[in-house]
């Protein structure tokens, strides 16, 4: 059963610098977003998308083990959790395991708060691109109107000459 802990303990090591790396790639993502940098967007996607293929072999070798554990301890794996197991089971790794669980939540929660502030960003430069389109093509169709509002001829903006073609 230790051994089972001390493994336990070091995925959850593992899944925190995972977490802290993705952390920093959302931060980068938000910069980059605000930057309106598209090349550093395209370097940052196949690292996020790779960071999440890692974290979800790590969450599945999680899931694993902690079905052993439930089995070795008698218990049914979907009613324990790394919470209920660290109450349950007095073990010299609980304490460790209790800061991990700790620092993931805080993790988690940060996780949430950058994908979040990186959909809104996207959406509000979304939005203001397109305004900025709409007006960009609206001032177009205004200069290319031959007529005022007020139904005057507009003069034209071209300036022309006669170019004599007598040598």
């Amino acid at each position: 059963m230790n051994g089972m802990l001390r493994n336990l303990y070091h995925l959850m090591e593992m899944k925190i610098k995972l977490y802290e790396r993705f952390i920093g790639l959302l931060r980068e993502e938000w910069n980059a977003i605000a930057q309106y940098s598209l090349d550093r967007m395209q370097e940052i996607i196949p690292k996020k998308e790779e960071q999440v293929l890692e974290m979800q072999l790590l969450e599945k070798k999680r899931a694993q083990l902690m079905k052993r554990i439930a089995e070795s301890l008698g218990h049914n794996e979907k009613d324990l959790s790394l919470k209920n197991l660290i109450r349950m089971h007095p073990d010299p790794y609980n304490e460790r395991l209790k800061r991990c669980r700790k620092r993931l939540l805080v993790q988690i929660t940060e996780v949430n708060r950058w994908s979040h502030k990186v959909t809104h960003l996207m959406d509000r430069s979304s939005l203001l691109f397109k305004k900025s389109m709409a007006f960009i093509h609206q001032a177009d169709e205004k200069a290319m109107l031959p007529y005022e509002a007020n139904g005057k001829m507009r003069e034209s903006k071209l300036s022309s000459c006669m170019l004599s073609t007598s040598v």
